[in-house]
């Protein structure tokens, strides 16, 4: 039997079963808890690593800049990933006007 008549058998054969390419229902789950995982940890690493450089090499105000900032980042991704954090955090800023919902 040669190489190309076994190519054209298998190319020919039809399995029994029936192949999907997706078997599960498509949700954006995963990701939410792949960026929790994955992506705060490492923003808190780059955070931690640029503010202890800058406060070796004396640079306070930008070590407090780089700081806020990296506080601010990582509320909101977890604010973003938490349908009741946005919402406690919308009810909050609305209470600050006095309006309860």
């Amino acid at each position: 039997m040669s190489l190309t008549s076994a190519v054209v058998d298998l190319a020919v054969a039809r399995p029994n079963v029936d192949v999907l390419a997706q078997t599960t229902e498509v949700s954006t789950g995963g990701l939410r808890q792949w960026i929790g995982d994955n992506i705060v940890f490492t923003i808190l690493l780059l955070a931690g690593c640029v503010i202890g450089l800058g406060g070796m090499r004396g640079n306070l105000s930008k070590v407090v800049t780089v700081g806020g900032l990296s506080l601010v980042g990582l509320a909101w991704f977890s604010i973003a990933q938490s349908e009741t954090a946005a919402t406690g955090v919308g009810n909050w800023l609305l209470g600050l006007i006095g309006i309860q919902v």
